[in-house]
């Protein structure tokens, strides 16, 4: 492992190597995630809910396809709300889920998005839009995103 966690607790064997960082490196979101993911695509499962998914999956790829041979970009929400304040929603797993609902779209259609800051609500939290083009236009894609930053005036930053 070149990158990422790497649990200090020394003398292990590789397979209690692994187990160890990645139970140490990983939140109870991803862990949640991960078993869920585990579980939906297990052998009882797979036709049941993988098969299914994957009919569902081609069925939102043509209709974004057909929509994105129209128009440039989709612009939408990226969340349903302003970031949460550090630590919020931590113990709140279904606010968690439903924080990246948005995002789900571009990931399942296997095309570029981005997430470009906007302004602060008046909680004083920030927010922003997800802009979405066809497959293969990352150009575009970023074209679009450096036109609404410099709109909003917005310079890029890890942090604000």
């Amino acid at each position: 492992m070149k990158f990422g966690h790497r649990t200090a607790e020394k003398n292990l064997d590789l397979t209690e190597f692994y187990k160890k960082s990645r139970s140490e490196g990983f939140g109870k979101e991803v862990k949640r995630r991960i078993l869920l993911g585990t579980f939906v695509l297990s052998a009882g499962y797979y036709d049941a809910y993988y098969t299914k998914a994957q009919q569902v999956r081609r069925l939102v790829v043509d209709k974004l396809s057909e929509i994105l041979s129209q128009y440039d970009a989709i612009l939408m929400p990226t969340v349903p709300c302003t970031a949460f304040k550090i630590g919020e929603k931590t113990e709140d797993p279904i606010a968690m889920y439903l924080a990246d609902i948005y995002t789900v779209l571009a990931n399942l259609a296997g095309v570029p998005a981005i997430s470009v800051p906007l302004r602060r609500h008046s909680n004083g939290m920030p927010f922003g839009v997800q802009i979405i083009t066809k497959q293969f236009d990352e150009a575009n894609l970023l074209n679009i995103a450096d036109h609404v930053m410099q709109m909003n005036s917005v310079k890029p930053s890890i942090v604000d």
